[in-house]
């Protein structure tokens, strides 16, 4: 069987539909994920990957290094660079929880966006695997970095920043031409910025999207500043754009908030990515704003 980036939306689609890692089932049982997803991909040696180490940091992997990590652990001869893609996707929330998180409080996260930070994640987790597993299945090497413990690590703090990782989904999808980046660093793409996103590094050529990157990364914010507003830490500005110190101070205190009143133990926001017109979709492209 060919694999194709239709094949790959096809197997993103059934899980989503049919895993129940996908459900909110201590709420409602309704899905966490909206299975109207993207998918993007770019070439395992597209000099963006490169361009990541200045702009992020030396720490973080290449497609390159993170296949050859694996081609080592398993006693595998490498491919030529230029046969290696990462497959990128986007998981839009569901409609009803981004419209709850924006109905329930200007200062504290809903139930379903709690639940779909806490249990959304471990969704995504085990859709990574999935997707690994399947193109096994097909004779394909795949490997999802962010789920391998030797190779994944979140960085308290790194000079003037804090949590960086060495391998960003969000940075993977940019390169994979799926949107920009906004005012609060989140990803703006076609189904909107309310989402969550995961990656592969696959042993593979497959057809690159990359002519679809815009060349300013924050091309789709217009700068409305509706997220500024929005924000109850004051962690945004449309001078300094985000203060991912402050940000990250207050959703950390939304922790004891979410174990009192849902009973989980997580600490979610999200409120700039509600109300907005990048919530949904390309603000450009969003009459209602």
């Amino acid at each position: 069987m060919d694999i194709t980036k239709q094949w790959i939306i096809d197997k993103i689609q059934w899980f989503l539909l049919n895993d129940e890692s996908n459900r909110m089932t201590l709420i409602d049982n309704s899905l966490i994920y909206d299975p109207d997803i993207l998918v993007g991909i770019v070439s395992g040696n597209n000099p963006i990957f490169e361009q990541y180490k200045q702009i992020i940091g030396e720490f973080h992997l290449t497609p390159w290094e993170v296949y050859q990590w694996y081609c080592s652990k398993n006693n595998l001869t490498p491919s030529p660079i230029e046969n290696i893609s990462v497959i990128a996707y986007i998981l839009p929330f569901n409609k009803e929880t981004k419209q709850q998180h924006l109905d329930y409080s200007k200062e504290w996260p809903c139930e379903r966006w709690a639940h779909s930070r806490l249990f959304g994640e471990m969704a995504n987790e085990k859709l990574q695997k999935f997707l690994v597993e399947e193109l096994q299945k097909e004779g394909t090497n795949a490997i999802a970095p962010s789920i391998e413990q030797e190779l994944f690590r979140m960085l308290p703090k790194i000079e003037n920043t804090i949590w960086v990782s060495t391998w960003s989904h969000r940075h993977m999808a940019f390169a994979a031409g799926l949107g920009s980046f906004g005012l609060s660093d989140g990803f703006i793409n076609e189904k909107g910025i309310a989402m969550r996103c995961g990656s592969l590094v696959v042993d593979l050529q497959l057809p690159s999207d990359a002519a679809n990157r815009p060349s300013d990364p924050y091309a789709y914010c217009t700068n409305c500043g509706e997220c500024v507003e929005r924000c109850p830490a004051g962690a945004l500005s449309l001078e300094t754009r985000h203060d991912k110190i402050k940000c990250a101070n207050y959703c950390f205190k939304t922790t004891k908030y979410i174990k009192k009143n849902f009973n989980i133990d997580i600490y979610a926001c999200g409120l700039c990515q509600v109300g907005v017109p990048c919530e949904d979709t390309l603000p450009q492209k969003n009459n209602n704003y």
